[in-house]
């Protein structure tokens, strides 16, 4: 069990880490030859859940000042642009491929 666990493991970080250097061919290599990874390409959406989870659980522990909210809201509004920018290429380019696997 424990061998499964660190193989899984080993197989969702290089396949984000491939998503995060070559989305392109690791998109292409998810849809096309190993559709059991597709889930991954929806990651960016796992890490906005978290995301907004540290942030609630945040608010409860630490007050902040004017400045202090408006750059933890510069941080965040940030990385919500990113990630959805990102979800938005990742879900672009399997609709492609999927597309492409059709014909």
């Amino acid at each position: 069990m424990k061998a499964l666990v660190v193989w899984m493991s080993y197989v969702w970080v290089t396949t984000l880490a491939g998503l995060a250097i070559h989305p392109y061919q690791s998109v292409r290599r998810m849809v096309l030859n190993k559709p059991v990874l597709l889930p991954v390409a929806a990651s960016p959406i796992l890490g906005l859940l978290g995301l907004f989870f540290v942030g609630r659980v945040g608010s409860y522990f630490f007050t902040l000042g004017p400045v202090g909210r408006e750059l933890v809201a510069l941080v965040l509004g940030s990385t919500l642009i990113g990630l959805l920018l990102w979800q938005g290429l990742l879900l672009a380019l399997v609709y492609r491929f999927r597309r492409l696997r059709m014909i």
